[in-house]
């Protein structure tokens, strides 16, 4: 049976906005959608998608808001919130979709009940599937509130913040859900993990001072201890929620350690090239009757050693310059002195 806006509204509900913000989103969007129908006003806020993403909102959306891409939508959630009309906000991701049994909760609950901040139990699907004996079974998310009594924020992981209102979780043993189809292999979830834990303002839940070693050994401990059997699904969705901690947790370090990898490469391209010049030059010399090649090479090797020691982190000062791909400063003089050295003249 179709759910329309308006169908069995009681004279004390308020006025309802929904909003989904998405990109790319394909068919699970219309599935979205369809679960949000029931909203006296449903916006689409599409980060500039290419695909039919736009075609399928407007089939169903009461508004359509295009802004440019970002890679998630904690920023864009701004935009959507000042795009609803009226004080009951629920709003669901791109991949989510609300349960007919939430929907007549909705319906049945915005106006009457006390609280202010609806959590929504959450049905994950991980590798494609649901299984209620993984580890995240039952969790919950904010997905609706009334005016006034929370806010967005633009902290990942968290999404809503300043909450002043009561905080409810609505049951999970009545089929209330919202069916998160997130992540439907482990390729999707590398990408998503190795994303968002490039935003800087995000929640991460682990002590910074815990060996590496061992906060690994722990999340996939804590993960495996929260699932309720060990078949291979379930320890292997225990394990990609370890694996999400861990690469944040060394993202972290990687920080904290000052390690820049662009700067990295461009000193180990400058030492190469630098050993390339050394070879060319020692073969110029022993064709022209210098000295034997390997001799130049081996003296100038030793010779610029001291120098290739600023471009190693454990010998480099801390305002020590690393020199820019191709930038080799010392690497003529030494070539003359070491030359002339070789060749019997005085350097």
């Amino acid at each position: 049976m179709a759910i329309f806006k308006g169908e069995n509204m009681g004279a004390n509900t308020p006025r309802i906005s929904g909003f989904v913000i998405t990109y790319n989103s394909g068919e699970i969007l219309k599935t979205c959608l369809r679960s949000l129908r029931f909203v006296d006003e449903l916006i689409v806020v599409d980060k500039s998608s290419t695909d039919k993403t736009p075609s399928v909102a407007a089939a169903y959306a009461d508004k359509v808001i295009s802004v440019p891409w970002s890679p998630l939508p904690t920023e864009t959630r701004f935009v959507a919130y000042e795009a609803c009309s009226h004080d009951f906000i629920l709003y669901l991701d791109h991949d989510e979709c609300l349960s007919v049994e939430g929907i007549h909760w909705v319906r049945e609950n915005a106006g009457s009940h006390p609280a202010g901040v609806f959590r929504f139990p959450k049905r994950e699907y991980i590798l494609g599937r649901h299984d209620e004996d993984a580890y995240y079974w039952p969790s919950y998310n904010i997905r609706a509130f009334r005016r006034g009594s929370a806010e967005f924020v633009s902290t990942l992981h968290e999404e809503v913040g300043r909450i002043k209102g009561d905080v409810h979780d609505v049951p999970h043993d009545r089929g209330v859900c919202i069916h998160n189809l997130s992540h439907r292999d482990t390729h999707q979830w590398i990408e998503k993990t190795n994303r968002y834990t490039n935003v800087r303002d995000r929640v991460s839940s682990f002590d910074a001072a815990t060996p590496l070693e061992t906060f690994a050994q722990e999340r996939i401990a804590f993960w495996l201890a929260q699932s309720k059997s060990r078949s291979d699904y379930v320890v292997s969705a225990a394990l990609l929620r370890a694996v999400y901690d861990i690469v944040d947790r060394v993202k972290l370090w990687e920080a904290q350690d000052g390690l820049d990898g662009d700067r990295a490469f461009a000193a180990v391209c400058a030492e190469l090239e630098a050993t390339y010049d050394i070879a060319d030059r020692a073969k110029l010399w022993e064709a022209q009757g210098g000295p034997d090649g390997k001799a130049v090479f081996a003296a100038v090797r030793a010779e610029l050693e001291a120098r290739n020691d600023a471009f190693r982190p454990r010998h480099r000062r801390a305002n020590a310059k690393i020199p820019r791909h191709g930038q080799k400063p010392s690497l003529k003089a030494a070539m003359k002195k070491i030359g002339s050295r070789l060749m019997g003249k005085k350097g």
